[in-house]
């Protein structure tokens, strides 16, 4: 069966198994027509890994946007609550490698760790966690999120050093307000931001 005919009985399915909410729904089928039937069935697993109370599928499939080239996913905006629970080590959000846009802000990821799995992201531009209740220290690994220009950790629990935005030398937005942090940025970053 062909790409694009798997992509159509994907998105027709969609809107058939949610066709009591067609007008809210017509703005997904349209940003969903451009990915790819393994990106949407990622991003279906993804949300089916929280109690995600908070959102309805129309409201969870606005914020993605995927390249029209590829039909990969390039984007994540869904801030504001759509989830509760803990980010999994294994989390099928770790395999969209495309992504340059995270932003998962103002969820309620309480009492868990940042997961190390989100450096796999090594193309990230963008990474928004703040407000999400994330304890203890960032993970080593972030910093091989060499790509990022802008990071928003703040208004978590989290703990430790500034050495992870060593790296980072793409940065022009860095926020780490309202954590536990310790010790002094290095100088050189501060010339890029």
């Amino acid at each position: 069966m062909s790409s694009l005919r798997l992509r159509f009985l994907l998105v027709h399915f969609l809107c058939c198994a949610f066709a009591s909410s067609f007008i809210t729904i017509n703005p997904l089928v349209f940003g969903l027509a451009a990915c790819r039937p393994d990106q949407i069935q990622a991003l279906l697993q993804f949300k089916n890994e929280f109690e995600s109370g908070g959102c309805n599928l129309s409201s969870y499939f606005h914020g993605v946007t995927c390249d029209n080239t590829t039909g990969a996913v390039t984007k994540l905006h869904l801030p504001n609550g759509c989830f509760t629970g803990m980010i999994k080590a294994n989390s099928i959000l770790f395999e969209l490698r495309q992504l340059r846009h995270l932003n998962l802000s103002r969820n309620n990821f309480t009492s868990s760790s940042l997961p190390s799995g989100l450096s796999n992201l090594n193309g990230l531009e963008v990474l928004s966690l703040s407000s999400n209740g994330f304890q203890g220290q960032v993970p080593s690994s972030f910093s091989n999120l060499t790509k990022l220009t802008q990071f928003d950790l703040s208004h978590n629990d989290l703990t430790g050093g500034f050495q992870l935005v060593q790296n980072l030398t793409k940065l022009s937005t860095l926020d780490l307000s309202y954590n536990h942090f310790s010790g002094t940025i290095p100088s050189s970053l501060l010339l890029t931001l």
